[in-house]
């Protein structure tokens, strides 16, 4: 089995998968609202579509690289501990963090749930170590720790790290695949459309002003900026990267998204 190629999925699917972490409704979180009706009408208002024709088709090596692309499997049960393996062979501290069960399961509804803004908080796919926010105490005020941003250098560079157009050729051939474990958890969109809205919400993300000053009036750290602070969850997620990995998240994703 080509397992470098069987690796590509996860990272596909995966894209949702640093996203979460970010975003999890730890006791540190400053970063946890709930998505506002505009954005749900707005996600709502999708066509169940799905593109036929994908631009990495128009490759010269396309089909040469295509057939080295295995057949997916013909079922969902019982593939966990393919995707493990196909982990390891890309990066094994990605594998590592596989360790829930239903692995495509979990992944085609993060994906789902990002593009719609919501946050995925049960049924987790990724088990993550990571330290705890931290602020700064300033003269005027709490900051963001720049020593925050570091705690998500190997996530970001573990995806990264993947072929783009690799990964746009496994992504045609193991389409079908993914679209019916997110039809058989009965969704009403296709995942094609959700995994492409979630990539373009990320992608339109602009930085955040250096230095925001921060509040915290009780559990969780909240922004002064109240336009800051209004802002979609994801938005909030990207400015917890860090300028350097959100510049390379973006720039990654926007290979990615040629590609599609």
């Amino acid at each position: 089995m080509n397992w470098k190629a069987l690796s590509a999925v996860v990272v596909i699917v995966g894209i949702a998968a640093f996203v979460w972490f970010v975003l999890d409704r730890s006791a540190t979180s400053e970063f946890n609202d709930e998505p506002t009706s505009a954005l749900i009408d707005e996600t709502s208002k999708l066509e169940k579509t799905v593109k036929q024709t994908l631009a990495v088709e128009s490759e010269e090596d396309y089909s040469e690289k295509a057939a080295e692309v295995p057949e997916p499997p013909a079922a969902v049960n019982g593939s966990d501990e393919q995707i493990r393996a196909a982990a390891a062979k890309l990066s094994a501290p990605l594998a590592t963090w596989l360790q829930p069960a239903e692995q495509v399961r979990k992944w085609v509804s993060a994906v789902d749930q990002l593009a719609n803004y919501r946050l995925p908080t049960k049924h987790l796919p990724f088990v993550y170590s990571k330290e705890p926010f931290l602020v700064i105490k300033t003269e005027d005020g709490l900051i963001n720790d720049p020593g925050n941003y570091t705690r998500w250098d190997n996530m970001i560079s573990t995806v990264t790290a993947a072929n783009p157009k690799s990964l746009a050729i496994f992504y045609k051939k193991w389409s079908p695949f993914l679209e019916g474990t997110y039809n058989e958890l009965g969704n009403p969109q296709s995942f094609d459309n959700q995994l492409r809205t979630m990539i373009e919400h990320l992608l339109i993300v602009e930085p955040i002003p250096e230095n925001a000053a921060m509040k915290r009036p009780k559990v969780m750290y909240q922004y002064v900026d109240p336009v800051l602070e209004n802002a979609d969850p994801l938005s909030k997620w990207m400015w917890r990267l860090g300028p350097e990995n959100m510049k390379k998240l973006q720039d990654w994703l926007r290979e990615l998204e040629s590609y599609l």
